[in-house]
């Protein structure tokens, strides 16, 4: 197996000096103790009972025998959370780095290839922990267990995410999301990471998807709700929000734009809006059936941005652990001289009602 840290300096060893390992910012587009409900203990897996609403049960009360109002009644039906085991195996030798600066980290005599403890150690926990965090969230979504040899990131093929589900079930619009026309944005944008997304046409799309919410999930507290969106979706906006120099500008939106405080928590009607990088990351690897919308002239269009409005508790995350990138160590083998970074937990996705998920996309 081969190291997990690279050399990659370009220099061999000049001396001792000071230096500092500087990590490029991984990006969790959100916290799944937050947005999701947890169902820990699940090691293989679970059932969850779904009873739907009862209405039509009160009638005129016509004495001692049954009322006039009789209904069916209801059927109480299951889903499963099937969970997979998901592993991290990873070896760092201590030799990668023997003729770079790096190396006067390292311990003495028979302890030299023990990196325990060292910066190198702590960095590549750093990355391995933060690379756990990001695949689950990617995968949550991405997830497709048929996937086949030719996307290259093993790491969607581990357990079915909620895109597929979305489809397979036909849990929003049929086996794609609602396609919501855009007046100003060109066709290339709507098709493209990371395309430039005109705010008005943004403003439409999360007013449509709000206004058109089934009524169950129209009545959950915005408190208890998410909107799920594209980092560009996210942008244009708070664009919105900010505009200066034009028509309708606000004194506010001139002093958010100066500050920023509030891009990080940005709400729509009081729903919390959660801005989904590893989406991006997806949809270039990967073409989703949620995503694949018929466009204004017909034909399959590739959609790249869009979004999921749902309930927190209807998106289920099932695991034998509470949070899978705490389930992580690396220890020192004497024998081998390496070191090895393991980790191990089990992890499943999930989806409740229909009723409390929709979602859109943009489309030309």
């Amino acid at each position: 197996m081969a190291n997990i840290a690279l050399d990659g300096l370009g220099a061999t060893y000049q001396g001792t000096y000071a230096s500092k390992i500087l990590l490029e910012p991984m990006f969790r587009s959100d916290d799944i103790m937050s947005n999701y409900t947890v169902y820990p203990n699940v090691k293989y897996k679970q059932n969850l009972m779904l009873a739907p609403k009862l209405t039509g049960i009160t009638a005129l009360n016509d004495g001692c025998g049954a009322n006039a109002c009789d209904p069916a009644g209801f059927s109480v039906t299951p889903k499963v959370i099937t969970v997979s085991n998901v592993s991290v195996k990873q070896t760092q030798c201590w030799d990668e780095f023997q003729n770079e600066f790096i190396v006067e980290s390292y311990k003495a005599g028979l302890n030299m290839p023990d990196l325990t403890g060292t910066q190198l150690a702590d960095v590549i926990i750093n990355r391995v922990r933060h690379g756990i965090q990001s695949d689950v969230v990617r995968n949550m979504w991405a997830g497709d267990s048929s996937i086949g040899a030719a996307v290259a990131n093993c790491s969607y093929k581990w357990a079915d995410g909620l895109w597929k589900s979305f489809s397979s079930e036909g849990a929003i619009n049929g086996t794609q999301l609602i396609e919501v026309v855009a007046g100003t944005t060109s066709k290339t944008n709507t098709e493209t990471v990371g395309g430039t997304l005109a705010t008005s046409d943004v403003v439409t799309l999360l007013t449509t998807i709000f206004d058109g919410a089934p009524a169950e999930l129209q009545q959950i507290p915005a408190s208890e709700k998410r909107m799920f969106v594209t980092p560009n979706i996210y942008n244009a906006y708070y664009g919105a929000l900010t505009a200066v120099a034009v028509n309708g500008a606000v004194d506010y939106g001139h002093s958010e734009a100066q500050t920023g405080a509030n891009y990080a928590r940005l709400r729509f009607r009081g729903v919390e809006l959660v801005p989904m990088y590893e989406w991006d990351t997806a949809l270039t690897a990967l073409n989703p059936t949620l995503f694949n919308c018929a466009g204004v002239a017909g034909g399959a269009a590739d959609i790249k941005n869009g979004l999921i409005y749902a309930a927190k508790d209807n998106l289920i995350i099932g695991s034998n652990v509470t949070d899978p990138d705490t389930q992580l160590k690396m220890f020192y083998d004497e024998v081998s001289d390496n070191m090895y970074i393991r980790s191990n937990f089990t992890m499943g996705y999930q989806f409740g009602w229909n009723s409390l998920v929709t979602g859109g996309a943009l489309i030309v």
